[in-house]
């Protein structure tokens, strides 16, 4: 199972967010769409995975398959799973919008969210399984907050909705930040199928061969203004993105390694965890500024 969160002395963080039963990631039927809906979100999907495949680490998506579930009852939300013959390519993250439609939360390369495969291992290693009701659930908020919820356990278990960690995090400061950011998924997703402007990758290097969030100040950048981060990408230059999350009980720390400018002025950073560079997630630029922090 892939590390996606290091131990340090500082508590290394966690990502991403959606609500969903374990059974349901892989067997619910679509959230209260018509026929036409579904066609809809079907095109929606395909239409992306076409824009992106015309870059090279998606060239793959192409010709791959893609399978819809629904991320949990009432959020209009679901994840798309990418597979090459056979074998998973990577992941959408799509939400209904208010108006009708569809917007495109967040995508990857490689490993993805909620799988439960990585579920199960970490339930395992952790000696979770023989106490589980089946009645896990993944909970998706926005890119930054992703986490499965484990029940049936003494205590309140949180595992990282991608790499299936374990956080060290209270049920109560999980809800109060849940409530305070529900609304940011929708605010900074991407809204119909618009074209690739301009992509920018660079090497990938791990983001903890140099610590400047220990140092150094951020780079001035917010939702409103992101410009120098942007330079910065553009340039190749490396940069790590650091977050504190949950009354600052963790920190995560990512590799950013360049990102895909689209129609409408929406910016996708790439985020990466180690030098390998295997899977790679694109999140909203505006989201991660008003978050967190960048550093050279």
């Amino acid at each position: 199972m892939k590390k996606w969160i290091r131990q340090t002395v500082i508590a290394a963080l966690v990502v991403s967010t959606f609500l969903v039963t374990a059974q349901s990631l892989q067997a619910e039927s679509m959230p209260s769409v018509t026929a036409q809906q579904e066609t809809e979100l079907q095109s929606a999907v395909r239409g992306w995975m076409d824009e992106l495949a015309k870059l090279p680490e998606f060239k793959a998506w192409s010709h791959a398959e893609f399978t819809v579930s629904p991320l949990g009852p009432g959020t209009h939300s679901w994840i798309a799973i990418v597979k090459d013959k056979g074998q998973p390519a990577g992941y959408l993250v799509i939400q209904a919008k208010e108006n009708g439609g569809f917007a495109l939360g967040e995508y990857g390369t490689g490993e993805y969210l909620f799988d439960q495969t990585t579920l199960h291992q970490s339930l395992a290693q952790l000696e979770l399984l023989s106490s589980l009701p089946n009645t896990n659930q993944a909970l998706y908020i926005h890119p930054l907050l992703a986490v499965w919820d484990v029940n049936g356990s003494a205590e309140n278990t949180y595992l990282d909705g991608m790499s299936g960690e374990w956080l060290p995090l209270q049920k109560a400061t999980l809800e109060k930040t849940a409530k305070a950011e529900e609304g940011l998924a929708a605010r900074y997703a991407l809204q119909g199928n618009t074209l690739i402007q301009r992509a920018v990758k660079s090497r990938s290097f791990d983001p903890y061969s140099e610590m400047p969030w220990l140092t150094e100040k951020p780079i001035p950048a917010s939702a409103e203004d992101t410009s120098i981060v942007l330079k910065a990408l553009s340039s190749k230059m490396p940069l790590r993105f650091t977050v504190e999350r949950f009354n600052k009980e963790m920190l995560y720390v990512w590799s950013v390694t360049g990102y895909h400018s689209w129609g409408d002025a929406n910016v996708y950073a790439a985020l990466e965890t180690d030098e390998l560079g295997s899977s790679t997630r694109y999140i909203p630029l505006k989201l991660l500024a008003e978050l967190g922090h960048f550093y050279r």
